[in-house]
């Protein structure tokens, strides 16, 4: 029978749904490492900078505490009345301007301020800002107040050595350290730490530990997904399997009753929006085929022989069908057929091309050859004035006929 496009089959939902979990699992894997490395990446960077401000403080106060001792008779001056204050005199600046260069290049300063208990400066390495007060900074108010070192990270676009060149895009470390005499804190010395080197050193070990993190994360994942992909390939082919059995008859390997009326069910519900749009569609026929004379086989040959006849018939009946025709095992020996947009004529055409395909192929039997035919009933659907069940019943009626009328021939009714 010559064959032409029908309705598209359901798709197959447990390869989809395995193939779905798998781009699930993948996603998330992806999703994982980036937030893991971003997480270990923002660690680091925060270990990073607690180290180097630890470091550059305690290098800053004891600089700061080697000035102090060094340099004491230069920077502490004695009032009239006996307090000690901080201050540079002018004679003494050039030499001191010298020594502290010489003394805070190996410490890798910048640059160095000197302030007194009033946040007046009164020494630094820049000497434009001299004498200048340094109203509104917080800090160095704490430092002067509390008595507590203070250190902060910044970066700076640009700054000047302590030899005047100037440097870019520079890490600093920017402390202010106090400065006791007696216990009391009478001014404070502000430096300016280059820890550029450290930051650089930072960034290529947190690219190395970041791309080993990458690597191992991946092989950990990947080693995943193998035998991830494997059990959702299991898992469908299992599930395709439970499916089958669901829907498939396990003798013939033709659709079970249940999904005989699935698919008639699918068939009238697309004839029902056919109408429903103003393009009507031939309504289906359907056959019901009987094996004559199956309990004889039974008795007589064995109920192996049934099951063989059974399977050679479903076999037979199929291979006459369209892909889109429906043929299920309607129970014991009957068969139904569902034949889309298809007349009784034509039908009829196709139960009788059946029926002699069953009876030009016998049966073998253990060396002999057993001769099977078959009857056939044939129904075509009135349109809009019954259902599938009224059909099918006709097609039954028909099938009774031909059996009184002989067997092995096909009866139709309209």
């Amino acid at each position: 029978m010559e064959s032409h496009a029908g309705p598209a089959l359901p798709p197959n939902t447990p390869r989809a749904s395995a193939h779905r979990l798998l781009q699930r699992f993948t996603a998330l894997s992806i999703v994982s490492v980036v937030a893991i490395l971003i997480l270990v990446g923002v660690g680091l960077h925060y270990i990073y900078r607690a180290q180097v401000m630890e470091r550059a403080r305690d290098n800053s106060v004891a600089v700061a505490e080697a000035i102090a001792a060094r340099e004491r008779e230069s920077l502490v001056q004695r009032l009239p009345d006996g307090r000690l204050r901080i201050g540079v005199s002018e004679a003494d600046r050039p030499k001191l301007d010298a020594r502290m260069r010489e003394f805070l290049n190996a410490f890798g300063m910048f640059k160095v301020k000197l302030y007194d208990a009033g946040g007046k400066i009164v020494y630094s390495s820049d000497p434009s800002i001299v004498g200048m007060v340094d109203a509104g900074n917080a800090r160095l108010d704490q430092v002067l107040r509390l008595g507590e070192a203070d250190a902060q990270l910044v970066m700076k676009d640009k700054i000047a050595d302590l030899q005047g060149r100037e440097r870019f895009q520079a890490d600093v470390v920017e402390t202010y350290v106090p400065l006791r005499e007696r216990g009391e804190v009478i001014g404070a010395l502000e430096v300016y730490v280059d820890v550029t080197p450290a930051r650089e050193a930072h960034v290529t070990a947190l690219q190395l530990s970041l791309t080993v993190l990458l690597v191992v994360l991946a092989g950990v994942f990947g080693a995943l997904y193998i035998p991830m992909r494997q059990g959702t390939i299991r898992l469908a082919e299992v599930q395709d399997q439970l499916r089958e059995m669901a829907s498939t008859d396990m003798l013939t390997g033709l659709a079970n009753r249940r999904q005989l009326v699935s698919r008639i069910g699918e068939e009238y519900a697309r004839l029902e929006r056919a109408r429903r749009s103003g393009e009507p569609l031939e309504a289906p026929s359907f056959i019901m085929a009987d094996i004559d004379h199956f309990k004889r086989i039974n008795d007589t040959h064995g109920h192996a022989a049934g099951d063989e006849a059974l399977r050679q018939v479903a076999a037979s009946l199929k291979g006459l069908l369209r892909p889109y025709d429906v043929i299920g095992r309607f129970g014991g020996e009957e068969f139904l057929v569902m034949l889309p947009g298809t007349g009784p004529a034509e039908a009829g055409v196709v139960a009788e091309r059946m029926r002699q395909k069953v009876a030009e192929s016998p049966l073998d039997i253990g060396g002999g050859a057993l001769r099977l035919t078959v009857s056939f009933g044939v129904a075509c659907a009135r349109d809009d004035q019954d259902d599938a069940e009224a059909a099918i019943r006709r097609a039954d009626e028909a099938l009774y006929a031909a059996k009184n009328a002989g067997r092995n021939r096909v009866a139709t009714v309209s």
